[in-house]
């Protein structure tokens, strides 16, 4: 059976991801132990919360009469999408902050945030396969780039304390 995602449909699958990062990233920041751990996990939390509030934006923007449009007309799009959603590290993934503890170190979390900013960047090209440029298109590809950066950003602070 085909899926086919309409322009508000894809939007709200971004709000989301967007919120369910935010959510993960700031439970892991309070049920953290060490201090400064939990500040740099709130620092995660506040660039997903963000990222949530330019898609809640890019969403009110879509004309009333254009909300039902479908674009993926050869449904590969959608199909990619679902492979994403279905992949085990998924960003904001409710399964993934249930395994997480207070236990885990910086190091170790930093690694898996890594992992789930990779996941949110084929997550975000695969959106912005399926987004006229009318819609926001630009705007998606500026969140990439900040998703690239995240993960810039990680593999610094994981190069400084891993030594």
């Amino acid at each position: 059976m085909a899926m086919k995602f309409s322009a508000d449909e894809i939007f709200e699958m971004a709000i989301q991801a967007e919120s369910n990062a935010y959510k993960m990233y700031n439970d892991l920041a309070e049920k953290h132990k060490d201090l400064s751990v939990s500040s740099e996990l709130k620092k995660l939390a506040q660039m997903e919360k963000d990222h949530e509030e330019i898609f809640i934006e890019m969403r009110r923007e879509i004309p009333e009469d254009m909300r039902n449009a479908v674009y993926d007309t050869d449904n590969q799009a959608a199909l990619y999408l679902q492979s994403i959603a279905d992949s085990e590290i998924a960003e904001g993934s409710p399964e993934v902050a249930a395994r997480m503890t207070d236990a885990e170190s910086f190091e170790d979390i930093l690694k898996l945030a890594i992992d789930l900013e990779k996941g949110a960047i084929l997550f975000y090209l695969g959106i912005r396969d399926m987004v006229p440029a009318r819609f926001g298109k630009d705007k998606i590809e500026k969140i990439i780039r900040e998703e690239q950066g995240h993960i810039i950003s990680l593999s610094k602070r994981l190069k400084e304390i891993s030594g």
